[in-house]
This record gives structure tokens, sequence and C-alpha cells, in this order.
């Protein structure tokens, strides 16, 4: 399998996945203008994708689908307690799939799982080819024993790490705002994120993508600095033992090959 994302944050986030035989798009919450620009940098073919995959409702993950369906009419896969809150314009393109159990695309398995979070709907994937199994959980307020449980045995784990928890107290968001973003169904900080990949780290994932970070909240330094001292106490070396990068609102990542 091939791993790039190409946009996470607030502002848009966009996945693409591909196999020689499939190519799934996690996601797209950027317009087409950008995602066509962001795509060509990445020497993606957005005409080869197959398959939209949609992980909720918020408009920061699906308020390009309109319009790339409309050019590319590739087929939607969407929790039905999602729909009713999509543009009506994606509608058309939704397929009426179980999106509580595994399903196959091409060579891929996709196992959806629910992840707490305030939409309607919330899911993670696992996708799994053969023996290679990439993880993504990104917009929770929490990482739970199930969440382990479905996150453990990947390869690759795309993982959010939203805001340092002090930043996020001494800035400038409402106290609503803060509260909804610190609580169970909000966002997870870089200390639980941490915590997350420190235990997956130790059941022998590998690689991991630290995402969805807060361009108010939180810096890549530090995103990856808490990772990456939490993971050294615990006598896993960053670089040499368990590898971490950083998705960015505004560019993509490098293809990751699982």
């Amino acid at each position: 399998m091939e791993f790039c994302n190409l946009a996470s944050g607030s502002r848009g986030n966009c996945t693409v996945i591909s196999t020689d035989r499939v190519n799934i798009m996690i996601d797209d919450g950027l317009n087409l203008r950008a995602l066509t620009e962001r795509a060509r940098l990445a020497n993606i073919d957005l005409s080869t994708i197959d398959a939209i995959l949609i992980t909720h409702e918020h408009t920061d993950h699906v308020k390009g689908i309109a319009s790339f369906c409309k050019k590319y009419s590739v087929p939607v896969y969407c929790h039905a307690e999602s729909k009713e809150f999509l543009e009506p314009m994606i509608y058309p393109y939704v397929l009426d799939t179980d999106m509580d159990s595994p399903f196959e695309l091409g060579d891929l398995t996709i196992t959806p799982f629910r992840l707490p979070h305030d939409s309607n709907y919330n899911l993670g994937y696992k996708i799994t080819q053969g023996k290679s199994v990439i993880s993504i959980a990104t917009d929770l307020g929490f990482v739970s024993e199930g969440t382990l449980e479905k996150l453990k045995g990947s390869d690759f784990v795309m993982l959010e790490s939203n805001h340092d928890i002090d930043m996020l107290r001494e800035g400038e968001y409402p106290f609503i705002l803060k509260q909804r973003i610190m609580g169970k169904n909000g966002h997870l900080s870089n200390d639980d994120c941490a915590q997350a990949v420190l235990e997956l780290a130790r059941n022998g994932t590998k690689r991991f993508l630290l995402a969805h970070l807060s361009q108010d909240n939180n810096t890549p330094e530090l995103a990856f600095d808490c990772t990456a001292k939490n993971l050294e106490k615990n006598y896993f070396t960053e670089g040499q033992d368990v590898f971490v990068d950083l998705a960015n609102q505004y560019k993509s990542t490098r293809k990751f090959k699982i």
C-alpha cells in the first residue's frame, strides 16, 4: 500500500491510499482547485480515485466532496447516521452500505470503527492489504481501550495530536470552545496522543503520522517533542525503534509505502 496525506487540520482534510488495484480517498475537505494542485505536487492522479470514505460530516472533512464527485463520479461511503447532515449534492453518490462491518474495495479490506467526537457519527478506519495494515483515527476526544484494540497490529497509524493543553487553556478561545475541545467528544491532546503512541509501539507499531494539529493551540515542534520524549522515557528511540512524522494543513506528506 501507498499512503499520502494531502491536508490535515481544521481548514481541510484529505488522504489517499493506493494499491496496484484500487485508489481510495478518505475525506475531502479541500476545494477542487486546492485539491488538484496538492495532488499534482504529490504526483497523484485524481481521475484514478475509485471511492471516497467519509469519517464524519464536519465541513473540514466533506466540503470538497460534492464538486469532486460531480467531476469524477466516484461512489461515497458514509455511515447512515452522518448522511442526513451532508450537503444534499453529495447524496446521489452515497452508497447504501453497512458501515458497521468490514467490507472490500479491490484488494483492500476496510474495517470502520466508531470514534468519540461531537459529530453525529465519527469513524476511524483500519485498512488491510494482505499482512499490511494502515489505521486512521482523527477527531477523537480520547483513546478508549476499544480504540486501542482496533489500532493494535497496525504497521502505520495516523493519529490526532490536536493541541497542547497549556496553549489551549491560556489562549484566546472562548471558555465554552476550550471545554468542547478538551472534552471526551472533542479533540486529542498531545499528551494523550503520546500515551497512545507508546502503547501501540509496545504492541509493535513502528510508524506514526501525527495529524490534525491545531494552528492556534499547537506547534509541530510541541506535538513531535511530546511524543518523542514519551517514547524515549520508555526506552524507544524515535528515528530508530519508532518513526514519527507530522501531517500539515498546507502541504502533502511524502508517500509512505506500507
